[in-house]
């Protein structure tokens, strides 16, 4: 791990696998349950509590301590990223870190802004919703992550996601359930920032906090993560009729293949059956046609 605490970046070893890095392509999220250790988590907990003081690493240029107090003490406790112990265990866990890596590059951006969602429990859900600015498109240039300080089961109205909804507007009626990103203290989530979510319902008592932020890319794309030798791009599995060519834009483009990047339509590749008797038609195209992502042509085409 080498970590530049000048330019607030950070380098290590990726993790995750070309088939990996595939699946966060089509479903948008990962999580990792429990790995901050409990003695951090507890003083997460008390920081954002204003139980014990502050102790920043150093105090950013053009800013006071009392700016300090005074951001800690809103929904958006910032300066939680100048605590020694949080950059360390939470913003540097070597299991996000490894994620980050592989799918953000090299010299990955640390956060500069928190959001605490605080809830007391029970509570109603949430409606559906894509965050504001979200963008649909196959770059990936930031990714948000969720923590959670405490344990957080169902029944304590977790993060609630739906899978693969980070690449079109997506309708979802209350009623409907999703994917919940429950686990132990500790328990972090990256996810696709364009994807449908709602803080799930809550049944049991008690504080629920979780906080929100992003890592941002700083380098251009490139397959630097672990190549596996039989991972073969005409016959990997990129989804249904109409999202494979969108999640196969999306690895390609992590790939910094994404200018090379071309379908034909139809049954084509990216698509695949596993009832056809053959490889698709249409892989490795120099011409044809890229996926529509502004939703601005009936067939979800564009030139």
């Amino acid at each position: 791990m080498h970590y530049d605490k000048h330019r607030r970046t950070f380098d290590c070893e990726p993790t995750l696998t070309d088939s990996q890095v595939l699946q966060f392509c089509r479903e948008g999220h990962l999580t990792f349950p429990g790995v901050v250790p409990d003695e951090i988590n507890q003083r997460a907990c008390d920081w954002l509590d204003g139980k014990i003081p502050a102790d920043p690493s150093h105090i950013p240029q053009g800013m006071t301590m009392a700016d300090l107090e005074r951001i800690r003490a809103t929904h958006e406790p910032s300066t939680i990223f100048l605590e020694g112990w949080f950059i360390e265990h939470v913003l540097l866990n070597p299991q996000l870190a490894g994620a980050m890596r592989s799918l953000l590059g090299p010299d990955i951006g640390l956060p500069i802004l928190a959001s605490h969602h605080r809830v007391e429990c029970p509570e109603e859900p949430q409606g559906w919703h894509q965050d504001a600015d979200h963008i649909f498109g196959p770059d990936l240039r930031f990714l948000e992550v969720f923590y959670f300080p405490q344990d957080t089961p169902v029944e304590m109205g977790p993060t609630e996601l739906v899978s693969g909804s980070h690449i079109q507007p997506t309708a979802r009626d209350n009623a409907e359930g999703g994917v919940f990103c429950e686990g132990p203290a500790g328990t972090i989530g990256i996810h696709h920032q364009s994807i449908l979510h709602r803080r799930g319902a809550s049944t049991a008592t008690g504080i629920r906090r979780m906080l929100k932020y992003n890592y941002w890319r700083t380098a251009p794309p490139a397959r630097d993560w672990i190549i596996e030798e039989d991972f073969d791009f005409q016959t990997a599995y990129y989804g249904g009729h109409a999202t494979a060519r969108y999640y196969a834009h999306m690895f390609y483009w992590l790939c910094g293949k994404g200018n090379e990047y071309r379908i034909s339509g139809g049954q084509s590749w990216p698509w695949r059956s596993a009832n056809q008797i053959g490889p698709s038609y249409g892989y490795a195209a120099t011409e044809g046609y890229l996926p529509n992502w502004r939703k601005d042509n009936r067939d979800g085409y564009a030139h």
